[in-house]
C-alpha cells in the first residue's frame, strides 16, 4: 500500500533549538555554592591548604577571596622552623600536624666568605637579613609575604640591630643601645642613639605608639621618633615613663616582655616554674593591674618575644593561654587554672634549633 510504504517524516525541531555552528567558548563549571556564601564558608577553613583549594575551584570563587584579615580569620598560626636544607624553611600546622615549605630569599655568596641570615617575623611577613663579613660588613634587609611571597627591599640598615617591628609602612629595628626606623620606599634610615639610663629590654608598637620596658628599674616609657630628616639623631628620642614603676619585690628578677591583646599594653612576666604573671595598663587610673584571663583570647611568644594574639573561640587554640616555644619544645600556660603544659611537637629533629621557632600568622594578612 501506498501509505505503508509512505516514509514517516520526522519534523524538524523548532528554529530557537537550532545549535550553532560557532565553536563553543570555555567556561569555569558552574559553582557548588551560591557567591554570596563564599566568604562564610571560606570563614570556616582552619589550614590554608583548604582555603586555596577554594579559591582556586573557579574564577568567581577566586575574585570573591582576596587575601584579607576577614577570609583568613579562622587560620591558625604556623610555626616556622629551619628544615633540612639550609636555604629553606617548614611551615608547621600544629593542630592539623601539616608541614608547608617555605623558601627564603636566595643568597647570593658569590665572593662573600660568610654570610649569617636571620630571620624574623611580622605578623603574615617575614623580614629576612643577610648579613656579609666580606671586606666592609653589610646586610641586606628584605620583607616577604608567607602567602603572595611580595617582597620589599629596604636600604642597608647602618646599624646592627637584635629586633624588628612593622607597623603599617614604619619599619622599627632596635638594639639595647640604639633605634633606627624608616618608612617602607624610604631612601634612608634614621637612628637615634639611647642613654646607660635607658637602654632597652623590649620595645612593641601597639596602636602606632612605641613602647619599651628599659632597665632603669624596669620601668615602662611610651618612645616618640622624631620626626625630621637628621639622619644621626643622638638626643631626639623623648621618653615618657607611664608612671614610678610597678612592684618589684613582687616579681622579682625575671623575665618582663610588652605584649598587645586587643589594642591593650600588657606587660608579661615569665616565672621559672610559675608560668606567667599579666599586667593590664590602666591609662585612665595611671597603673598596672594583674588580669588572671585575657577575654577568651591567646598570647603567643617566641622566648621572650611577643609575636602577635588571637581572639576568642580560635579552632584549635586555647583561649586564655599563653603560647611560648623553645628550641625545642611548646609551652602552653593557661591564666584560668594556672596549669603548664608542655609537649615537643614544635620539633622536626632530634637536636635543639639554634632559635626557637618563630610565629607566623596568616590571619594578619
Amino acid at each position: 500500500m501506498a501509505t505503508a510504504n509512505r516514509r514517516r517524516r520526522i519534523p524538524s525541531p523548532p528554529s530557537t533549538a537550532s545549535l550553532s555552528r560557532n565553536p563553543t567558548v570555555a567556561t569555569d563549571p558552574p559553582p557548588y555554592f551560591l557567591p554570596e556564601l563564599i566568604p562564610e564558608v571560606a570563614k570556616r577553613l582552619t589550614s590554608l591548604q583548604d582555603f586555596f583549594a577554594l579559591r582556586a575551584a573557579c574564577r568567581a570563587y577566586r575574585a570573591l577571596l582576596p587575601l584579607s584579615a576577614s577570609n583568613l580569620a579562622s587560620q591558625a598560626p604556623l610555626l616556622l622552623v629551619p628544615s633540612d636544607d639550609s636555604e629553606s624553611h617548614a611551615l608547621l600546622h600544629l593542630p592539623l600536624r601539616r608541614i608547608h615549605r617555605f623558601r627564603l630569599l636566595q643568597t647570593d655568596r658569590a665572593g662573600a666568605e660568610d654570610v649569617v641570615t636571620e630571620v624574623h617575623t611580622l605578623g603574615c611577613r617575614v623580614a629576612i637579613s643577610n648579613r656579609y663579613y666580606c671586606r666592609l660588613p653589610k646586610r641586606d634587609l628584605t620583607i616577604v609575604h608567607i602567602l603572595t611571597d611580595e617582597r620589599v627591599c629596604l636600604p642597608s640598615p647602618p646599624r646592627d640591630f637584635d629586633r624588628i617591628l612593622l607597623s603599617g609602612d614604619l619599619v622599627v629595628a632596635w638594639k639595647y643601645d640604639n633605634i633606627i626606623y624608616c618608612r617602607v620606599g624610604a631612601p634612608k634610615w634614621r637612628m637615634a642613639s639611647i642613654s646607660l639610663s635607658n637602654y632597652l629590654q623590649h620595645l612593641i608598637l601597639v596602636k602606632d605608639t612605641l613602647y619599651a620596658v628599659v632597665d632603669s628599674g624596669q620601668r615602662v616609657a611610651a618612645i616618640e621618633l622624631p620626626d625630621d630628616d637628621n639622619n644621626n639623631n643622638k638626643n631626639g628620642l623623648k621618653f615618657t615613663f607611664l608612671e614610678a614603676g610597678f612592684d618589684t619585690q613582687e616579681h622579682g628578677t625575671r623575665v618582663f616582655s610588652l605584649a598587645e591583646c586587643c589594642g591593650e599594653l600588657l606587660l608579661v612576666i615569665s616565672k621559672i616554674n610559675e608560668g606567667f604573671h599579666v599586667l593590664q595598663w590602666q591609662s585612665e587610673e595611671g597603673k598596672w593591674v594583674r588580669i588572671t584571663n585575657l577575654g577568651g583570647c591567646t598570647l603567643f611568644f617566641a622566648g621572650s618575644i611577643f609575636s602577635g594574639y588571637l581572639g576568642p573561640n580560635h579552632p584549635g587554640i586555647r583561649g586564655d593561654c599563653i603560647y611560648d616555644t623553645g628550641s625545642r619544645f611548646r609551652l602552653v600556660f593557661s591564666l584560668i587554672d594556672k596549669s603548664l603544659d608542655g609537649d615537643a611537637t614544635c620539633s622536626l629533629r632530634e637536636e635543639p634549633y639554634k632559635w626557637p621557632p618563630l610565629w607566623v600568622f596568616p590571619s594578619m594578612c
